[in-house]
């Protein structure tokens, strides 16, 4: 199956799913001007098989740990970043997911990182993270991140990183390991 078609699958899958299983964020977030990624049927017509990617917007947010998460800091890994709350059910649902595929692609060079969206910030997120025991790292955005990555409009949205530090795929709605695992195990053997 060659990248261009799956990603239209994936594609064509995300949409229905946001249609479906995504929660409308309660505050509507300024525009940005630069999109960050390429829709399947944008890098479709490119001419030759090197597909152009925009970079990720880099960002520094403390983890809940107190460490700070800078995502250039992990250019030659694939970072999944999911934009997320507490409150998403969808979000909730595919927890779990990632956290079984931060396990089991972390030794690939795969890496989940959440940043919550929640307006109570830790007071909400510190205790639902640790009930959960998700073992990626889990940020509070303090309002920037998801202004350089938006308008977030639906969660979980999530962005996928390639090892350059470009955005190569966006997925709004609610993901699972059986759609994400071989996308990721793609990008990871690249």
């Amino acid at each position: 199956m060659n990248i261009i078609y799956f990603t239209k699958q994936l594609l064509f899958s995300f949409s229905i799913a946001v249609l479906l299983m995504s929660c409308d964020t309660a505050k509507e977030q300024p525009s940005n001007d630069t999109n960050t990624a390429q829709t399947a049927s944008e890098t479709a017509g490119t001419q030759n098989n090197e597909q152009e990617f925009k970079d990720a917007p880099d960002f520094t947010l403390k983890t809940m740990e107190g460490e700070e998460f800078t995502l250039s800091d992990q250019q030659g890994r694939i970072v999944v970043l999911n934009f997320w709350a507490t409150w998403c059910a969808p979000c909730r649902k595919e927890i779990p997911d990632f956290m079984e595929l931060h396990e089991e692609l972390n030794d690939n060079g795969v890496l989940f990182a959440g940043v919550s969206l929640d307006e109570e910030g830790w007071e909400k997120v510190r205790p639902y993270a640790e009930d959960m025991g998700i073992n990626y790292p889990i940020m509070v955005d303090d309002g920037s991140v998801s202004r350089e990555y938006g308008p977030i409009r639906a969660i979980p949205t999530t962005f996928i990183i390639n090892k350059k530090g470009q955005v190569e795929y966006v997925a709004p709605g609610m993901l699972t390991k059986d759609k994400l695992q071989p996308l990721l195990e793609k990008l990871a053997a690249r």
